[in-house]
């Protein structure tokens, strides 16, 4: 048995300007029970490009067009031993790509593979400008994971389409003052475990987890 057994995934995609603070402190204020998976692919130029507003994907000279960003975050996620059910959430353009990313393993298996997709600081994909390739791929995306959107103490526009990704539903929380990723565990937890398996993480696992959420935000 390896020490992630029995750990619900929860995989975490910053967007570009995310700060890595904001990731550590909600892989430090999750539950024993979650397994993170932090992943920066929009830190990565060719993804930007591909959400836009650069336009059509790079090209490089020796190896030609960039890969499918979202084709290589499935990679990653499997890479990362996520073989089953999975959570995600996402911030900013890394919500859009986790949209993307729960259609694309959806549609490989025949069903909804990612349970639930948490949305933070993204409007719409249908509410920002379609320039790269990707973007107009996401605005099309209709997943059967169901959707949370969080908001802060006063909710942003451009929330409500995001009901048009999901068929299972969508929820819209609006975030209580305070420490917004201590809110931000506690809505997960909440959503995705019962009670009974909210406890924190022991601090071997706390200091794993944290030291993987540094690396991968470095």
């Amino acid at each position: 048995m390896t020490v992630d057994a029995g750990r619900f995934p929860l995989v975490l995609l910053p967007g570009p300007d995310t700060p890595a603070a904001d990731v550590t402190d909600l892989v430090h204020a999750l539950p024993a029970a979650l397994r993170p998976v932090v992943l920066r692919p929009a830190a990565d130029a060719a993804t930007r490009d591909l959400l836009g507003p650069e336009g059509d994907p790079v090209s490089d000279p020796v190896a030609g067009p960039v890969v499918d960003p979202v084709a290589g975050l499935v990679r990653r996620v499997r890479d990362a031993g996520v073989t089953g059910r999975f959570a995600l959430h996402g911030w900013g353009t890394g919500a859009h790509l986790g949209l993307a990313l729960a259609g694309a393993v959806e549609r490989a298996a025949g069903h909804a593979v990612c349970t639930t997709l948490f949305v933070s600081d993204a409007v719409a994909p249908g509410r920002v400008p379609a320039h790269g390739p990707l973007t107009h791929a996401v605005r099309r995306t209709v997943t059967e994971s169901r959707l949370v959107v969080c908001a802060g103490p006063v909710p942003g526009r451009g929330l409500a389409p995001w009901s048009r990704h999901s068929t299972s539903g969508t929820e819209f929380v609006t975030l209580p003052p305070g420490p917004r990723p201590t809110a931000l565990a506690s809505l997960i937890a909440t959503r995705l475990l019962p009670a009974t398996t909210r406890a924190p993480r022991t601090p071997a696992a706390q200091q794993r987890d944290e030291s993987r959420a540094a690396h991968a935000t470095s």
